[in-house]
């Protein structure tokens, strides 16, 4: 019988977003193998740990996602779930991320930074070519401070709402055609899914993701899109160094696809994305959890 940990919660923003996920762990784990308890990342002591459990690192956001947590338990000697605390902090800091697929010639949506004390400059070729924007905080998740932006007139207020959650602002070429994601789990990419996200944001922010009724996560269907967006996907997934699970995000805009993000510690109740894509794909949300503690082993 093996020992889990399940490490959620925290101070974050998606902390009970994290607690969620959880509980759906702690509910379907196979109690044949396990023996799990959950426990709030704030009362995690890792002097007192028992070095023989494994933690599964259910907490999303900073700590779960910023790689201080898998610091903390890979100095300690500790077995955890998911990437090491390098690939971490690389997608969790969006701007170092884009610059690593740029490197790796991995599409992504063009880009501009607004540093914490810059003025933003209209008169760059970047928004002469653009109309349409997305403007994203640099560090965080579940797509807090994210607005949509499709008059220029409007990107101050959007950076304003960013900066709340982060110092340095992104400003993306917003792709308007489609989303899609797709899971990885032990070197395989997932049944990759569109996100419809019927929302008057118009796209999947977090209303769209925990709220709404109205979203709705298909497979996609089209064998060329499918194929294209598993390799890209997976050459995302590697070029940070990540492991054994993850979330490659995506958008389309008719033509090109192009790489979000990649996230290290995607929602994992039993509706999200992650775990509906493992379904898609033959494996059961037991056989998950399964999967991702035993690769950590």
């Amino acid at each position: 019988m093996i020992n889990v940990i399940i490490l959620c919660g925290g101070d974050s923003i998606e902390s009970e977003i994290s607690r969620q996920s959880a509980r759906g762990i702690i509910e379907n784990i196979d109690q044949s193998k396990f023996s799990a308890t959950t426990q709030d990342i704030n009362d995690f002591d890792v002097k007192s740990f028992n070095r023989e459990a494994v933690v599964f690192i259910a907490v999303h956001g900073k700590d779960g996602e910023d790689g201080k947590t898998q610091k903390l338990l890979s100095k300690n000697n500790i077995k955890y779930t998911g990437s090491n605390e390098i690939s971490t902090k690389k997608c969790w800091d969006k701007i170092s991320s884009k610059i690593l697929m740029i490197e790796n010639e991995i599409p992504t949506p063009e880009f501009q930074v607004v540093g914490k004390k810059e003025k933003l400059n209209l008169n760059n070729e970047f928004f002469k070519r653009n109309k349409s924007f997305f403007v994203k905080p640099n560090n965080n998740g579940s797509s807090f401070g994210v607005s949509k932006v499709d008059r220029k007139k409007n990107l101050e207020e959007a950076i304003s709402e960013a900066r709340k959650y982060s110092d340095n602002v992104i400003i993306e070429k917003a792709y308007n055609h489609a989303e899609y994601t797709v899971g990885i789990l032990k070197g395989e990419a997932l049944t990759p899914l569109e996100i419809i996200a019927e929302d008057e944001k118009g796209f999947y922010n977090y209303e769209a993701k925990y709220l709404s009724k109205a979203t709705k996560k298909v497979e996609v269907v089209d064998e060329e899109i499918k194929d294209e967006l598993k390799k890209i996907a997976l050459k995302a997934f590697y070029a940070h160094g990540c492991q054994t699970w993850g979330r490659v995000d995506f958008v389309f805009d008719g033509k090109n696809l192009g790489v979000l993000e990649i996230n290290t510690v995607p929602g994992f109740t039993e509706k999200s994305l992650f775990p509906l894509a493992a379904k898609l794909s033959g494996i059961n949300y037991q056989e998950l959890i399964t999967n991702i503690i035993e690769d950590s082993i």
